[in-house]
Parts: structure tokens; C-alpha cells; sequence
């Protein structure tokens, strides 16, 4: 046709886009596929730092506590120095006085110090220490060794003023030692009728400790047990009282608790918010074993009467002498709770309840109830003997029993019987990939149910995941509608560039659909290959935490029946009629 339109030159144009946009459709298909190459590494890469971050922080905040623990080692051990050397500071000279009275005691047993060398370091002493008792009580020994009536009367009144408990005590021993029993009684009662049985002072551990050597003889033997027997009855009508030594004994019980090593249970501690809950359980059912071990340790040792009860005496008028002061007790007191930090350490917690029962021991005054408690639970404190401690608990013993079936009670009726399991969005590295919505279940849940949920929440978590990364043929409207807005453009400038722009864009739009497709198809055939895997991840940490549990209640069991070896200890304790024979 002469007249009709040459297409030749269109269709070369065509066929030279088509070539180019085959090209540059390769060109991007390899960039496209060169992403996803990166992507993917880039997933790896998140997962692995994903598990360093979650060891890190777990490995950071076992440095933190533990940091902290040395810290408050490293405060406490620092602080027991400075309050020793307080305590040297402002009571040294009160030491001076302790041994010079041991020294003066000695001295009149062999005599080898004359009497003018002992009144002259006895009145230094008054006069460097003017509150202290036992000053005045060291005048008047050494007035009475040279027969100055009318001196040695004063300095026992100045003594007495001073302290009169301590002071009667100091005598009567003084001069039960020198032989004179009889006026050693006319002491001891006036020291005993002057006590309030509610409010003695600590030196009354000093008494129990001469009662249990018998080393007053018969006639001082009998008023104690006279004076002792009437002031348990009256004070054991008292509920409060009774209540009292059964809360102490309860604390006792609970300060030799074990610490469970949580390592053993990782998985619980890890997935199960109430992990704490059972570990504390255990650790309280613990106790029972530890008490049964430290009393039974207390039966076992062998004490003999002294050869001669002057020896007791002798360790009764020491302990006496050198016994802390009240106004040393507030710095004591400090001293026990650092050293409790430093033996705990430095678990501020466990240190505070250890220092709150010994410091039990150094209160001013107690009732004389309390004090038997206190002598059976903390002799080392009070400075009594095992001999004394082993009276101590057969006296107290039924209240040693209620403790124990009180604090048994107790944890039991605090005990969790069943466990709950989260499994969060971020319980594995699957989970923080795939969006995992998070699971609860129970312990005591049929295990083929727990499963079954597991896998149902991860089937449901990957359908919505495979949902969101599926090719849709929507894809193909938004390419589409920007090529033909091109051609429409195109066709108002050329008509014949507008219907080129329209078939090319067309078969970019179809090629780069195609292996949009393919990578979808890629990407949904990669993600059920990783569903099997990811609900094995989950239930794994769900077998591990049962086979944990089973462990810990396992060993929760095997404490908790230790009740009955502690109770059988305290029925068959051999002082436990020593309440009958002292009421």
C-alpha cells in the first residue's frame, strides 16, 4: 500500500524496548536476588545476636548480683574494723579492769602479790573508770584481803549502786571460792530476790550456767530450783510468753534454711514465673534436716562434772568478769550484723535474719523463759556451756516441738501444686522471627494437651506468617497502574510511543510478578520447613521444665520428710523432763 502507514520502524523500536527491558529485568532480578541472599544472612545474623544478647544480659545481671555481694562484703568487713576499733576506743579501759580482776583473783590463790601492790592498782582502776562496777568491787577485795572493814564496806556499796545483779553474783562466787559456802548462799539469794523474772539481765545466763554444774551446793541448789521453779510457773501462765519462745524457736528453724542452686533448674527458672515461689518452698523445707543435724550434733557431745567445782567457779568468775557491758551492747550488736553480711556473702537478706536471732542473745533484759530459750538456741552469745544449752532445751522442749510443726505447717500451707509455663513472643529465636503470640499453660495439664496447644498456636502463627508473605495477584495493580498512568502519558506526546510503553510495561509488570511469585513461593516452602523445627524448640523447654519440676518436687518431697527425724529428736531429747524436775 503506497498510501498506508510504514510499521517497520514501530516494531524495531518495539523489539530494541523489549531487549532493553529484558535486560534491565535480569539486571534487577539478580539484585532482587542478591537481596535475598543478604536478607537471609542478615536473619542469621539477627538470630545469633539475638542468643549472645540473651546470654549476655543473663551473664550481666549474674555480675551485677554478684558485684553487689562483694560490695557489701567489702562495706561490712570494713565497718567491723572501724567498730572494733570503736569499741577499743571508748571500752578498752573496761578491759584493763577484766583482766586486772582475773590477775587480783590468781593473785589471792597463790599469793604471790602483796596486798599494798593490789590496793594500789586497785584504786588506779577506780579511778580511770568511774561508771564501771567492777572498779569498786576490786577496792573492796583488796580492803577485805588487809581486813579494812570500813573501806571494803564501801566499795561494795559503791559496787552495788553501780550494779547490783552483777555485783551479788561477783560475790557469791568470790566467796564460794574462797571456801565460804554459806555466806556464798546468803549472796546468791540476795541476788536472786532482788531480779524481776520478766526483766533479768544477760548475767543471768551466768546463774543458769552454776545451777547446771551444781556449784553452790546442796543449800544453793535448792533455792535455785525453789527461786526457778516459781518463776516458770508464773511466767508459763502467760500466753504471750509461751508465744514468745515458740516464735523464737520458729526463727531458729528458718535461719538454717539451705539455698537451692538454681542452676539445677534453668528451664523453670526461665519459662515459669512462679519458680520463686517453689524455690523458696524448698528451701524452707530444708531447714528441717539442718536443725535435726545441729541439735543432734548438741546431744552428741560428751560433758563431764569438773574434777573439782572450783574449776567451775573459776570459769563462772572469768566469764562473769569479762562479760560485755551494756553500753557495749549498741556497738555489739552493729559487729554482728557485718560479720553476719561477711559469713552470708553478702546476701543482705539472709545476713539480716541470722543478725536479728543472735542479737536475740544481747538483749538487755529478758524474761527468764526467753533467757532458757535464748541459752538453748545462741549459748555461744550468752556464754553457757552445751551442758547448759542441752537443760536449756529440754526446759523449753515443747515449745521447740510446736516451732516445728508451726514452721512445717506453715511452708506446707504456702505450697504451689502446680506450675504455670510462659511461653512468650521471645521464648526461642523462632518466636521473635515468626511473631509467636505467646502461650500459658499449667503443669498439671495432660502433657498430649499441652503439645497439641503448642502446636496449634504455631500452626495458627505460621498461617498468619505465611499469609503475610504469599504472593497475592494484587501485587500485579499497583505495577500495573503505574504503567499504564506511563503509557497514558506517553500516548498524548506520541501515540505510537504511548501503545510501546504500554505493551512493555506490561511485560515488565508480568516478569518481575513472575519472580515476585517465585521468591514468595521461596520464602512460604522456607517457612514450613522451619514450623517443625520451631515447635520441637517449644516443646522441648516444655519437657525439660516437667522433667525439672519432677526434680524439684522430688526433692521438695525428700526435705520435708526430714520433719519426722527432727520431731523424733526432740521427744527423745535426754533432758526433756528437765522442766518437771526445775517446776
Amino acid at each position: 500500500m503506497a498510501d498506508g502507514v510504514n510499521l517497520a520502524p514501530i516494531v524495531r523500536a518495539i523489539d530494541r524496548m523489549n531487549g532493553e527491558l529484558s535486560r534491565e529485568i535480569n539486571s534487577v532480578s539478580r539484585q532482587v536476588d542478591g537481596v535475598g541472599v543478604e536478607l537471609g544472612q542478615v536473619r542469621n545474623d539477627l538470630r545469633l545476636t539475638s542468643d549472645e544478647l540473651r546470654a549476655l544480659k543473663a551473664q550481666f545481671e549474674a555480675y551485677v548480683e554478684e558485684a553487689a555481694r562483694v560490695a557489701a562484703v567489702q562495706r561490712s568487713e570494713t565497718k567491723v574494723g572501724n567498730l572494733r576499733a570503736e569499741l577499743d576506743r571508748q571500752y578498752g579501759h573496761y578491759s584493763v579492769v577484766r583482766r586486772t580482776s582475773v590477775g587480783t583473783l590468781q593473785a589471792f590463790d597463790v599469793g604471790v602479790v602483796s596486798n599494798d601492790t593490789v590496793t594500789t592498782v586497785s584504786e588506779e582502776l577506780m579511778l580511770q573508770t568511774p561508771r564501771y562496777w567492777l572498779a569498786p568491787a576490786l577496792v573492796a577485795l583488796a580492803a577485805w584481803s588487809r581486813d579494812d572493814a570500813d573501806l571494803a564496806e564501801k566499795g561494795v556499796q559503791e559496787a552495788f549502786s553501780r550494779d547490783k545483779y552483777k555485783t551479788s553474783l561477783f560475790f557469791t562466787l568470790v566467796l564460794r571460792r574462797q571456801g565460804r559456802q554459806e555466806s556464798a548462799v546468803r549472796w546468791l539469794r540476795h541476788y536472786l530476790s532482788s531480779l524481776d523474772p520478766s526483766a533479768l539481765t544477760r548475767e543471768f545466763a551466768v546463774v543458769l550456767e552454776a545451777a547446771s554444774y551444781q556449784a553452790f551446793g546442796g543449800a544453793g541448789q535448792q533455792l535455785m530450783a525453789d527461786v526457778m521453779a516459781t518463776w516458770c510457773r508464773e511466767l508459763r501462765s502467760r500466753e504471750d510468753i509461751v508465744e514468745a519462745q515458740v516464735r523464737n524457736w520458729v526463727g531458729e528453724i528458718g535461719v538454717q534454711r539451705l539455698k537451692v542452686d538454681a542452676s539445677q533448674y534453668p528451664t523453670l527458672a526461665r519459662i515459669s514465673p512462679d519458680w520463686p515461689k517453689l524455690e523458696r518452698q524448698i528451701e524452707r523445707a530444708s531447714a528441717s534436716d539442718q536443725v535435726r543435724a545441729k541439735y543432734e550434733a548438741v546431744r552428741a557431745v560428751e560433758t563431764q562434772m569438773p574434777a573439782l567445782l572450783e574449776d567451775a567457779l573459776d570459769d563462772l568468775l572469768d566469764q562473769l568478769v569479762t562479760e560485755y557491758d551494756e553500753e557495749e551492747l549498741p556497738l555489739r550488736r552493729e559487729v554482728v550484723y557485718h560479720e553476719a553480711v561477711i559469713e552470708e556473702g553478702g546476701d543482705l537478706v539472709r545476713a539480716e535474719a541470722r543478725a536479728d536471732e543472735i542479737s536475740k542473745a544481747l538483749e538487755e533484759t529478758t524474761d527468764v523463759v526467753s533467757l532458757q530459750t535464748s541459752a538453748a538456741i545462741q549459748p555461744d552469745h550468752l556464754g553457757v556451756s552445751v551442758q547448759t544449752q542441752r537443760i536449756a532445751i529440754g526446759v523449753g522442749v515443747s515449745d521447740f516441738r510446736t516451732a516445728v510443726e508451726r514452721y512445717c505447717v506453715s511452708y506446707r500451707r504456702d505450697a504451689i501444686d502446680r506450675l504455670s509455663f510462659v511461653f512468650g513472643d521471645a521464648h526461642s529465636n523462632y518466636a521473635s522471627t515468626f511473631g509467636f503470640p505467646g502461650l500459658t499453660v499449667m503443669s498439671d495439664e495432660a502433657e498430649q494437651s499441652v503439645i497439641d496447644q503448642i502446636t496449634s498456636t504455631w500452626q495458627t502463627t505460621f498461617e498468619r506468617y505465611i499469609e503475610s508473605i504469599s504472593f497475592k495477584d494484587k501485587w500485579y495493580l499497583v505495577p500495573a497502574l503505574i504503567a499504564f498512568g506511563v503509557a497514558f502519558v506517553c500516548f498524548f506526546i506520541n501515540p505510537f510511543a504511548g501503545l510501546a510503553a504500554l505493551i512493555g510495561g506490561g511485560v515488565l509488570v508480568y516478569v518481575l510478578g513472575e519472580q515476585k511469585k517465585r521468591r514468595c513461593a521461596e520464602e512460604v516452602a522456607k517457612a514450613e520447613k522451619t514450623k517443625e523445627q520451631a515447635i520441637e524448640t517449644t516443646i522441648g523447654l516444655y519437657r525439660d521444665a516437667n522433667a525439672e519440676l519432677v526434680d524439684a518436687n522430688l526433692a521438695y518431697v525428700e526435705l520435708d520428710g526430714h520433719e519426722a527425724d527432727l520431731l523424733a529428736l526432740i521427744d527423745t531429747w535426754p533432758t526433756a523432763n528437765a522442766q518437771e524436775e526445775v517446776a
